[in-house]
């Protein structure tokens, strides 16, 4: 059975972030690093243009069953001078293959199951510009000096909620 453990940071207060944390657990206190997962706000998304490897590339032509030159004409950026690798286009100031979940707060990647090493290296962070953005925009949370998630309670609860979910 797995061993249920609780997170605070050093004032006592649940967290979700990379730092120095205290966990609790059977065998008492320990301090360990967490990450937090991607809340899937699509910031990210929207600041980068995605690079892609040919091999990349080919596999999410497949994948999506496109010919190969219909692929390259719809989803890359033909401005891109490189010959070993591609960029995606963008779509509306983003990712061309990401949208947003009609009434929500959260984004969909297309080709998550097979998305380019780019988005996979991608580590969200309470601590990254992008991610506090993120908050701030769809969650009305922001990031304290000291690491804390801060807004109202119910903001809170919603997103720790959802975090949960996820």
């Amino acid at each position: 059975m797995a061993e249920r453990i609780a997170v605070f940071d050093l004032e006592g207060t649940p967290c979700l972030h990379e730092g120095s944390v205290i966990q609790v657990n059977e065998r008492g206190y320990e301090t360990k690093e967490l990450s937090i997962p991607c809340f899937r706000c699509g910031v990210c998304c929207t600041r980068y243009q995605v690079r892609l490897s040919l091999v990349e590339a080919r596999q999410i032509a497949d994948e999506l069953g496109f010919d190969w030159d219909e692929w390259l004409d719809r989803y890359v950026d033909q401005s891109w001078p490189g010959a070993d690798s591609l960029l995606l286009r963008r779509r509306k100031r983003a990712c061309v293959f990401i949208e947003r979940v009609e009434g929500s707060n959260i984004t969909r990647c297309l080709i998550q199951p097979f998305k380019p090493s780019s988005c996979r290296e991608w580590k969200p962070s309470l601590y990254r510009r992008e991610c506090r953005e993120g908050l701030v925009k769809y969650w009305q949370l922001t990031v304290s000096r000291s690491g804390q998630l801060a807004g109202a309670k119910d903001k809170l609860r919603d997103f720790h909620s959802f975090i949960e979910l996820l």
